[in-house]
């Protein structure tokens, strides 16, 4: 089974969307893929279960409970690490990192980990993201949000992945505004300076359109 753990330059830059397309791409392909959500914030009830709208959607690709999908569910639509002190419990690298071990089934090919938030959102008091993917191991597809700022937040977000020995498997250029000035150059721009390679790319509200990297996943 191959795991890639799904980041983002900031929140709201796409990353439920592209991970719905990955599935989609790959279960196309006559590939088993499955998708994991560990942590999500922002949780309604409803009757016995804490629903997102990120699970209704990955959960329209998998043939999984809300529980084998996202574990941890928390109601406050604020960082994790506050959404679970305000309910008394407590986010580990550690407990994510074994739920993402245990996530799929023997025949699965891929398994796709969607973070919450980007990589230095705190889990508690001393963990990031970034302390799950040194103690997992697991490769990162890097979401880029392309709106303006993205340039300095998929470069830094690299940066930060560099410096911790965290290996990126590529990068998707989610074009989020359908009016963005000179999308193209800031993808090519991207491509240049970006030391991993770009997979894919996903036009406003598109699909996605496959790199010859992609072939590498």
């Amino acid at each position: 089974m191959k795991r890639y753990f799904i980041t983002g330059t900031d929140t709201n830059c796409g990353k439920t969307y592209i991970t719905c397309q990955l599935l989609h791409h790959f279960q196309q392909h006559c590939y088993n893929a499955m998708a994991v959500k560990p942590v999500a914030s922002g949780c309604w009830q409803e009757g016995n279960e804490r629903l997102c709208e990120d699970l209704l959607l990955l959960q329209q690709y998998n043939q999984i409970s809300e529980q084998e999908i996202c574990p941890w569910r928390l109601s406050l639509a604020v960082s994790p690490h506050l959404a679970a002190m305000h309910e008394q419990r407590y986010l580990s690298a550690q407990e994510i990192t074994d739920f993402c071990y245990r996530a799929g089934c023997e025949d699965t090919d891929y398994l796709f980990i969607e973070g919450a938030g980007g990589l230095m959102v705190p889990l508690n008091n001393h963990e990031t993201w970034i302390d799950f993917l040194m103690l997992s191991q697991i490769p990162v597809i890097l979401v880029v949000g392309m709106r303006l700022g993205c340039l300095n937040h998929a470069l830094l977000t690299e940066s930060v992945l560099k410096m911790h020995n965290v290996a990126c498997a590529g990068w998707i250029a989610n074009c989020l505004d359908k009016d963005m000035l000179m999308l193209e150059d800031n993808i090519e721009t991207l491509s240049q300076r970006l030391h991993s390679p770009l997979l894919a790319t996903v036009s406003y509200g598109g699909n996605l359109l496959s790199h010859h990297s992609f072939k590498a996943l």
